[in-house]
């Protein structure tokens, strides 16, 4: 054989055996979906309104090495109370659990010295930043996170928004922002698993823009608390409100719910003078929940993506606070949501 013959069949054979290599790699990654490797897609569940507590008391009682969990605050009455029970069991069986508060909410002080005493190792933000994200992320693999606040008029009564997500790319994000929380540092970027993609605090009206923009077919939101700033055409409220109207304008059906109260007179004004504006831009879909029951929800409906989270519709919570908010592209979830759309609007 000629030395020329011998080489090109030695680099044939080169060729394909990587072709063989990468062939395998593709196929492995791609079982790993279904033997529970690091590529399995994220399991998601719409754990809202009363579903709330059992979902969190399970994750709870099946954590084995640590629980880390930021509120806006933790108001100790009978509900919550069930899950002080469980932290108090956590922590004696040597499970790390620690917890982090907004320091401006008056009874977050009390709250914070009882679970210290449990054994939680819980703090107060920090008094230069407000601290509104509502989430728990347990042993690294399982978020809960949404609008639910820790108290009994939250979880029993309010209309929220919540998920459990079980999926170790996000829960590890969920992770690093709340150590990011607890020392003071700037939170990490977003980051993305399979349909569900992390929002970082200050990118909202980024994702809102972009989902408005290849709107197709619907847009519903449900929003506890929004403001205008008709002579700020930079600011990100401005700018999401004049995207969700060139969404309208090309066809697309938009509609929204607000918080009408029965006790809190500020807010019904802040939200007539939206919805004012919003009709002043030939909004007509507009609609407010029943007075007796506080709509504490964050929620937006985009075709059949959903983002849900924390975040008040405000300049505070598009820029400036530590939010934590979720882009999910589920089919079976937005449907879900646009279900509870239809429940809750008046």
């Amino acid at each position: 054989m000629l030395k020329s013959e011998k080489n090109s069949k030695n680099i044939s054979k080169k060729v394909s055996e990587k072709t063989l290599l990468i062939f395998l790699a593709i196929f492995f990654n791609s079982c790993a979906v279904f033997i529970g490797g690091k590529s399995t897609a994220p399991l998601v569940e719409n754990a809202s309104n009363r579903k709330y507590l059992p979902t969190l008391l399970e994750i709870l009682k099946n954590a084995q090495k640590e629980v880390l969990f930021s509120q806006l605050y933790f108001h100790i009455d009978d509900t919550t109370g069930k899950i002080i029970s469980v932290l108090d069991e956590l922590t004696s069986r040597g499970v790390d659990v620690r917890a982090i508060l907004e320091d401006s909410v008056q009874w977050n002080d009390r709250s914070s010295n009882i679970l210290n005493a449990l054994g939680v190792y819980a703090k107060l933000d920090s008094t230069a930043t407000f601290n509104h994200a509502k989430f728990f992320v347990v042993d690294g693999k399982v978020v809960l996170v949404g609008s639910t606040n820790l108290s009994c008029m939250s979880i029993d009564r309010n209309n929220e928004v919540d998920v459990l997500i079980k999926d170790e790319r996000i829960a590890e994000w969920f992770r690093e922002y709340f150590f990011s929380l607890w020392n003071q540092m700037p939170a990490p970027s977003g980051v993305r698993s399979g349909f569900v993609e992390v929002i970082p605090p200050g990118k909202l009206k980024d994702a809102f823009v972009r989902l408005f923009d290849s709107a197709k077919d619907k847009i519903k939101i449900i929003i506890y608390g929004i403001r205008i700033y008709p002579d700020e055409k930079e600011n990100p409220v401005t700018i999401t409100l004049d995207h969700l109207k060139k969404a309208k304008e090309r066809g697309v059906d938009v509609e929204i719910v607000f918080e009408i109260s029965d006790y809190n007179e500020s807010l019904n004004k802040q939200t007539q003078e939206v919805k004012k504006y919003l009709e002043e831009m030939s909004f007509k879909n507009l609609y407010f929940d029943d007075p007796k029951t506080i709509t504490h929800a964050k929620l937006l409906i985009v075709d059949d993506a959903v983002v849900l989270g924390s975040s008040n519709w405000g300049y505070g919570g598009f820029s400036l606070y530590r939010e934590a908010n979720v882009l999910i592209e589920d089919k079976k979830l937005a449907s879900e949501f646009c279900d509870y759309f239809e429940r809750i609007k008046q």
